[in-house]
This record gives C-alpha cells, sequence and structure tokens, in this order.
C-alpha cells in the first residue's frame, strides 16, 4: 500500500499515514522501522508499507520506500504517479 504521511513524532517514533484506499488512518508505531539512509519522516512524506489491523486499528508493520514530498501533496498525484496511470476512481471529501 502507498500512503501520505500526515505527521510524525521522530522523538517518540510515532505517526498517521493516509493510506491510498481512503480507509482507515495508519499508525506507525515505535520500533517500526524506515529504510536505510531515508532520515526521519516528515508530513507529505510518501511511502510504501505492509500494515495490519489489530483491534479495528489500521498498523504499519513494515516501511518499504520513502519518497521526500510536500507538506501540501496531492493524492491523486501521488496515486497517478505510483501507478503511471491516471486512476479510475475519484477521491472525495470526508471531514
Amino acid at each position: 500500500m502507498i500512503g501520505i504521511v500526515l505527521w510524525y513524532n521522530p522523538d517518540k517514533q510515532v505517526g498517521l499515514v493516509w493510506c491510498e484506499d481512503q480507509g482507515p488512518l495508519a499508525y506507525i508505531e515505535p520500533g517500526v522501522a524506515i529504510p536505510q539512509g531515508a532520515g526521519p519522516l516528515g508530513s507529505g512524506d510518501q511511502i510504501r508499507f505492509t500494515h495490519e489491523m489489530r483491534a479495528q486499528v489500521r498498523h504499519v508493520t513494515c516501511i518499504e520506500t520513502v519518497e521526500r514530498g510536500g507538506a501540501h501533496a496531492d493524492p491523486q498525484a501521488v496515486l497517478t504517479a505510483y501507478h503511471e496511470q491516471a486512476e479510475a476512481r475519484t477521491l472525495r471529501v470526508v471531514a
């Protein structure tokens, strides 16, 4: 799965990730390894990761890749670049 880091606290090694399937946010907990050389995560970074559901909470289990992004990353642009084609689905605002 791919996602965008909404926020990350490097001191506590915790954060939240928006997920491409527009499902629940994913929680990064202490101990999740960040790829060597990627440095600390920041808001807007694009990550590819694996996850699992525990007690109805999506937990990041492994961060595979990190691409530096901006705080104003456009999810549709991220999906299009990731899949190298325009996505058939549309994003909707739920907040």
